[in-house]
């Protein structure tokens, strides 16, 4: 496969606690295109095939390419356990070595970095499944109270 090709990179994680390992840099926003600043060692993405300087073209088949930071961060939170990137191999040159880079770094500059959270999020009850209704129930967990029949 030729480098200059876009390459179809599956993400894939059994629970979501546990991180992607990349950090992600630019958007429309930032001037420049979506790409992988940095992977963790054997992380998620790592041992998927992503590789520092990647340019992502889609996420999830959602082009990328007039995606602002915060939305690209939200496809990627809205993925779930399985995430899917088109990218282009070598896009942006980050550097081999910590802490190179052939430009000088954004002032501004915002970036993905997964942290485990308690945050529940809200739940509407009305638009909740029947399964999870009950799972719910069976789990006496409850944001609110109850109604009763």
């Amino acid at each position: 496969m030729s480098e200059d090709q876009p390459v179809f990179v599956q993400l894939r994680r059994k629970d979501p606690s546990v991180q992607w390992g990349f950090r992600m840099n630019g958007g429309r926003d930032q001037g420049s295109i979506l790409y992988i600043q940095k992977l963790s060692r054997n992380g998620v993405g790592d041992r998927s095939g992503l590789r520092p300087g990647d340019g992502i073209l889609k996420i999830n088949n959602v082009p990328a390419t007039y995606l602002d930071h915060e939305q690209a961060k939200m496809e990627i939170i809205r993925s779930g356990n399985e995430l899917d990137f088109v990218v282009q191999r070598d896009a942006i040159d980050v550097g081999q070595h910590r802490g190179a880079q052939t430009k000088p770094a954004p002032k501004q500059r915002s970036e993905v970095d997964e942290e485990p959270s308690m945050y529940k999020g809200y739940t509407n009850p009305s638009v909740q499944s029947r399964s999870f209704k009950i799972l719910q129930q069976s789990l006496n967990y409850s944001e609110a109270p109850q109604e009763s029949d």
